[in-house]
């Protein structure tokens, strides 16, 4: 008696697990999205364990540059800036994505706290003759 009963319930559980209506996901785009999307960058999945969603990890070159606040956080991370975005404004200067940028003395001069930025080496005397504190430092010795 008690085969048929565990029998019962496993056949009944099978045939109501299948008998569950399938998700048929339908996605629409926004009306103004903020990115171009394409097949490669945004998808819909179906994974083991139910429905998934898959996106970038993060932004694109344009919309980190278009919108600035976000350009030294995780969002634009791994993103390498043109060197004219790099010298627009200490927000991208003091990014990552600008390390390798090589900037104009006038822009050296006028944000200090890139000393010892690769970019500003080279003006490195200047930089600490416009700051008494600076030229005290530790980083204008020498």
């Amino acid at each position: 008696m008690l085969s048929y009963q565990i029998f019962f319930y496993l056949t009944t559980g099978l045939l109501a697990a299948n008998a569950l209506p399938q998700v048929k996901l339908l996605s629409k785009l926004p009306k103004n999205p903020i990115e171009t999307p394409a097949p490669d960058v945004w998808a819909w999945g179906v994974h083991p364990n139910g429905l998934g969603y898959k996106a970038r990890n993060g932004l694109a070159l344009e919309l980190c540059i278009k919108y600035p606040e976000l350009a030294g956080g995780a969002l634009c991370n791994g993103n390498t800036y043109p060197a004219d975005v790099c010298a627009s404004s200490i927000v991208f200067a003091k990014t990552e994505g600008c390390a390798d940028a090589i900037y104009p003395k006038k822009f050296c001069l006028a944000n200090l706290v890139l000393l010892t930025a690769n970019g500003c080496k080279q003006f490195k005397t200047d930089m600490c003759a416009a700051d008494v504190k600076l030229a005290e430092s530790e980083n204008c010795a020498g």
